[in-house]
């Protein structure tokens, strides 16, 4: 049985002028379906690039990426937008909130993506902000903490990577 993710001599190489910038270079490792994979090293190792390339964010100059058995190197723009959009999630570092809606609003906004909707409500009272409903981005930052540092996934609210082939 194949690995549920695989890399297989991945490279991503970025260009800034004549400077060439080996980011990943002809990197290979598996992981099974279930495994909690972390990713770590030095700054400048290429654990950003290697998370943007799994979650479709970018693309390898060499190698294969699969997922699920689904060889998401071989993407067209539509087909890795919609591997984003349905199949992967991702959390940002920093994130970007509409300062103007609440939080209820944002994630409503956000939900609109999804083929599976969750009611916003459900989502913030998994993760904690229950009670925030109707804050707005500044009052919830203050009130709960740096919120990018809770990873949650968006149907358990378990801190993993998630991809579902369903649908």
């Amino acid at each position: 049985m194949a690995a549920f993710v695989t890399f297989e001599d991945v490279s991503k190489v970025y260009h800034s002028g004549e400077i060439e910038i080996r980011a990943v270079d002809h990197i290979s490792f598996t992981i099974e379906k279930g495994e909690f994979c972390v990713i770590v090293g030095p700054s400048g190792a290429g654990k950003t690039t290697v998370l943007n390339m799994l979650g479709g964010m970018d693309t390898c100059d060499e190698g294969v990426i699969s997922v699920d058995g689904e060889r998401i190197d071989r993407f067209n723009r539509r087909q890795l937008t919609n591997y984003r959009r349905y199949d992967v999630g991702f959390i940002f570092q920093f994130y970007n909130l509409m300062p103007n809606l609440t939080a209820k609003e944002n994630v409503e906004l956000a939900a609109q993506t999804t083929k599976d909707f969750i009611p916003a409500a459900e989502i913030l009272q998994k993760v904690g902000l229950g009670e925030r409903l109707q804050h707005r981005q500044d009052d919830t930052k203050a009130a709960s903490g740096y919120l990018p540092d809770r990873r949650y996934d968006r149907d358990t609210c378990n801190a993993q990577f998630r991809y579902s082939s369903d649908g």
